[in-house]
């Protein structure tokens, strides 16, 4: 019993570390962004920049680390506080259906990572190859919900939503990348110097909750558009 109130505790303050690295990042990096290179692509007769530069990597990381390192019910509990306070500060509209259950997905990508493989320096590759399917799986999900909304439901209508979305693709894949690479390794170095504990026992319960909640929040976020 002790060793679980410990766990949890640990589990607490690593989800609260994360959740204000979270918001604290989205809210005050925004004025460090590098300006957009003057590099350019052409697709389908479209010429836009090569990278649109935005701060969805630091979202993006907590939450596949919510998943990786803390796993249970603070997968989507992490991405969700995460996003709903700093909505909160910058206002959205109908695409956080899609922002916030796509971050849910990384994090349940982490999750399921976190519980069929032991973590170390050796899992680097997969971790990161991990993460970078993620960002495609959110890429497609958000953009699916940004041509519902504002592109013509046509084959065309589709192609120009995700034309003109490889820009912000290319930063997501990058930055992402390179945030995860620069948390994740000392983290595994740590565990496996014995310095820091990143394995918890989980209940079944609490497993088959976080899939269930994290699965409705997923499946309904298109639904709730026809209201």
């Amino acid at each position: 019993m002790l060793r679980k109130l410990f766990d949890e505790k640990e589990r607490l303050i690593g989800a609260i570390i994360l959740i204000t690295a979270g918001v604290l990042g989205r809210i005050y990096l925004r004025g460090f962004l590098p300006n957009t290179p003057p590099w350019y692509l052409t697709i389908n007769g479209i010429t836009q920049p090569l990278f649109m530069m935005d701060l969805f990597f630091v979202v993006a990381a907590i939450s596949l680390l919510s998943g990786l390192l803390l796993g249970g019910y603070y997968t989507f509990i992490v991405p969700l506080s995460t996003m709903i306070i700093t909505d909160l500060y910058y206002g959205n509209n109908y695409i956080f259906l899609f922002t916030w259950s796509g971050f849910i997905m990384l994090g349940l990508l982490g999750f399921i990572l976190h519980s069929k493989t032991k973590l170390s320096l050796r899992k680097t590759p997969l971790i990161l190859g991990t993460s970078i399917g993620g960002v495609l799986l959110y890429d497609l999900w958000t953009n699916l919900g940004c041509w519902i909304g504002w592109y013509p439901h046509t084959l065309n209508g589709l192609t120009l939503c995700y034309t003109v979305a490889l820009p912000f693709t290319l930063w997501h894949l990058i930055s992402t990348t390179v945030t995860l690479t620069a948390i994740i390794l000392p983290v595994l170095y740590l565990k496996e110097q014995k310095l820091l504990k990143i394995e918890y026992n989980i209940k079944p319960i609490e497993k088959l909750a976080t899939a269930i909640i994290s699965g409705t929040i997923i499946a309904i976020t298109p639904l709730l558009l026809l209201f």
